[in-house]
């Protein structure tokens, strides 16, 4: 967990250090640029899927150029490895227990109260109270669909409903809007756009991040003054679907970098289940298309690199390339996400502000929610970030690496509409620790040594009775105690029933 009082005096230091970056004058009195944001994200990205960390066979030229010029926080987490509650967490700055959004947005989650609220107070609410010129482009999936659905493949007559159109209140403070729910046809994506209504979103026949990055760019170029107020600064998202499935969405010509190499060659990890049973498009047998994917998304976020520094903004935009979570492909037997192994929970994290952050590697135990203030922080608006935030404000960390950070990294899983249920963890500099509660059941315990077992195949936890019962102590209780978890801890009770303090009561990784 982190230190209160050491995160407080960090946020002073950082803000006393930026706050000519946009905050105060200059020091002749002339006031300062406000810098500019700019986030790219693809959904779907495990960290390992980057060619310069030298863990999969992934060919992403771009993002390695990008990581010599950035600050790459190399042990960065999504909290909630799973689309909707990540995308909360960045949005909002809050665990999902605080947010609310602790599924997926579809008609189920709806009927559960997963959906954002309006009165979140976002970072992107933030930086247009700021005078910020506001853009976002690609995947949403913050919206509950509700009747009548809109016409969309993904909202079928029987079955879940996923899409939905974002009015402009529900927004948060972007003023460019070129946009979709969640809508998993890459080659053929659909999008509302300002001049859209529910019932009118255009249809692109256009890989979705080369059509997303041409916006992007048309964005960034602002000819005429259509696209945005060039008086202002400019804080732009641009949220790429890929490398989520279907796989089988994606070019032909990222498929032909990775011809000539087996589907075992190309996903030889020995935690890798090759013998289960996955569902149609999914598992250890698509790592080439997934990887294909990852270089697309990597060509695409070069051209947007490039159009920024045509425009002559480079050295004044904060640039953010990260994803919401990661993917298995197989690993564990786990198709994609939501799980606390490695493969799933690691993310892309890096920060380019060229003159202001030296490019380096850190191993902070950066969180999702973190983002928000970082961001801020990074902006010289750190002192204004809200209340209501949970994350941490890593400015300073990512400005010079010195400082105490989290000694963990919160995990949680949650079954829709049972909050004190399912899965709570943390995941350390060194463990994972899993712990699993349901209905009229013992406590299920799982713990991984990171460093001896890195791909985590040994489950530990019955072996180490104390040091799960410490992790649980030390680390997980403090974090459900700040999020406001209902797991927080209830007076012990040795029979580990649910409901109970939740350290182990009976043998460690046991089921009953």
């Amino acid at each position: 967990m982190t230190n209160p009082r050491r995160q407080f005096l960090q946020q002073l230091a950082a803000g006393a250090a930026l706050a000519g970056v946009a905050d105060a004058p200059h020091a002749a009195d002339a006031p300062r640029r406000p810098l500019n944001l700019l986030l790219v994200f693809p959904d779907e990205m495990r960290a390992q899927a980057q060619q310069f960390m030298g863990m999969d066979p992934v060919l992403t030229p771009r993002i390695d150029r990008f990581a010599r010029e950035a600050v790459v926080m190399r042990q960065a987490v999504s909290n909630y490895p799973l689309c909707t509650p990540a995308r909360a967490m960045m949005m909002t700055g809050q665990y999902p227990i605080h947010n609310g959004m602790t599924g997926n947005c579809h008609d189920y989650g709806a009927l559960v109260g997963i959906d954002l609220s309006r009165y979140a107070h976002c970072w992107s609410d933030v930086l247009k109270a700021r005078g910020y010129a506001t853009g976002y482009v690609g995947k949403w999936h913050l919206d509950a669909p509700h009747a009548p659905y809109v016409d969309s493949y993904n909202n079928p007559v029987h079955g879940v409903k996923w899409n939905e159109w974002t009015p402009p209140e529900r927004r948060h403070g972007f003023d460019f809007w070129h946009a979709y729910g969640t809508f998993d046809r890459h080659l053929t994506p659909m999008y509302w756009t300002n001049e859209s209504t529910r019932d009118t979103p255009i249809h692109v026949n256009q890989w979705g991040p080369e059509h997303e990055a041409e916006v992007a760019i048309r964005f960034l170029r602002n000819e005429g003054g259509k696209m945005r107020d060039a008086a202002k600064p400019f804080a732009l998202v641009v949220s790429m679907n890929p490398p989520h499935s279907p796989y089988n969405q994606v070019p032909q010509r990222y498929l032909d970098l990775y011809t000539g190499r087996s589907k075992r060659e190309l996903n030889p990890k020995a935690n890798v289940d090759w013998n289960k049973a996955y569902e149609s498009g999914l598992g250890p047998d698509h790592a080439q298309a997934y990887f294909a994917m990852v270089s697309g998304v990597d060509e695409q976020f070069g051209r947007i690199l490039d159009a920024l520094d045509a425009s002559g903004e480079r050295d004044n935009t904060l640039v953010v390339f990260c994803s919401d979570h990661g993917c298995c492909l197989g690993a564990h037997g786990e198709p994609t996400k939501n799980n606390p192994y490695e493969e799933s929970m690691r993310i892309p994290m890096m920060f380019r502000l060229p003159g202001a952050l030296a490019p380096r590697t850190d191993d902070a135990l950066m969180s999702l929610p973190d983002l928000y203030p970082t961001m801020l922080g990074l902006l010289g608006l750190g002192q204004q970030v809200p209340a209501t935030v949970e994350g941490d404000d890593l400015s300073a960390r990512v400005r010079t690496g010195k400082g105490s950070t989290a000694t963990s990294q919160l995990y949680l899983a949650v079954p829709y509409g049972g909050n004190a249920f399912g899965k709570r963890g943390v995941r350390t500099e060194r463990y994972t620790l899993v712990v699993e509660r349901r209905d009229k059941q013992a406590l299920r315990h799982r713990l991984f040594d990171n460093q001896r077992d890195p791909l985590q195949m040994q489950d530990i936890a019955g072996e180490n009775p104390a040091l799960v019962d410490d992790l649980v102590k030390r680390e997980l209780e403090p974090w459900l105690e700040r999020t406001g978890d209902p797991w927080r801890p209830a007076p012990f009770d040795t029979t580990g029933r649910a409901g109970s303090d939740f350290r182990p009561a009976v043998k460690p990784g046991s089921d009953s």
